[in-house]
């Protein structure tokens, strides 16, 4: 089964490469275009064990278009991440709006500002290039608008932080069964940056388990 990594909103494929040197497994990482070109193109021809961080899991569940038999994963994830109806543990949609009005004056510093609300320490915090304002305009008009709740079972796990100061355990256990949670205690919002060693179990403890299964 062909590993997918994708990335969260502000970042680019670069943020899974301490991930990707403990797992020693061919994996691809699709790019969403936030700093350059999208390349988001997936297999069609095999099951995937796609894995989304963030944003990354609502896009998979919302936007991707995944061959059958293929299973998600998250990390740091959610199904969806506004306030609404019902879901009362989401973000103001306010919040994401002051954002995306941020955009036009200065992406730089609004990213700057996220990779800090993210918990992300400034000697590590990641440059990833030029930003490309509308596809972050479109990210965070996926965070506002889009909405998987509906679609939480496709979800085989989560990797959780309770002290994810982004998607807070309210959130999290908002979007999915308790049982298919997997919590640490500390670790913040960047999981494949600050415990990719964690991250790295996770996915290959569900590889073994589909393989026991025989998929």
């Amino acid at each position: 089964m062909q590993i997918v990594l994708v990335h969260g909103w502000g970042f680019a494929p670069t943020m899974w490469k301490p991930v990707l040197e403990l797992l020693g497994r061919s994996t691809l990482t699709p790019d969403l275009g936030f700093f350059g070109p999208a390349e988001t193109a997936l297999p069609s021809d095999q099951p995937l064990l796609a894995v989304g961080h963030s944003l990354g899991l609502l896009w998979l569940l919302t936007s991707a278009c995944l061959p059958e038999g293929s299973i998600l994963l998250g990390i740091n994830g959610f199904t969806r991440f506004s306030r609404a109806d019902g879901f009362p543990a989401g973000v103001m949609p306010r919040v994401l709006e002051r954002m995306m009005s941020g955009l036009g004056r200065d992406a730089a510093l609004v990213l700057h500002q996220f990779q800090q609300n993210c918990g992300l320490p400034a000697e590590t915090r990641l440059s990833c290039g030029v930003p490309e304002s509308p596809r972050l305009m479109d990210g965070l008009r996926l965070l506002r608008d889009g909405d998987a709740r509906t679609q939480s079972s496709r979800v085989h796990s989560v990797l959780a932080s309770r002290d994810d100061t982004i998607v807070g355990p309210a959130m999290t256990d908002a979007s999915f069964p308790s049982e298919r949670i997997q919590w640490v205690e500390t670790g913040g919002h960047l999981l494949p940056l600050t415990h990719p060693d964690r991250c790295a179990a996770f996915i290959l403890e569900a590889c073994e388990e589909l393989s026991a299964d025989g998929r």
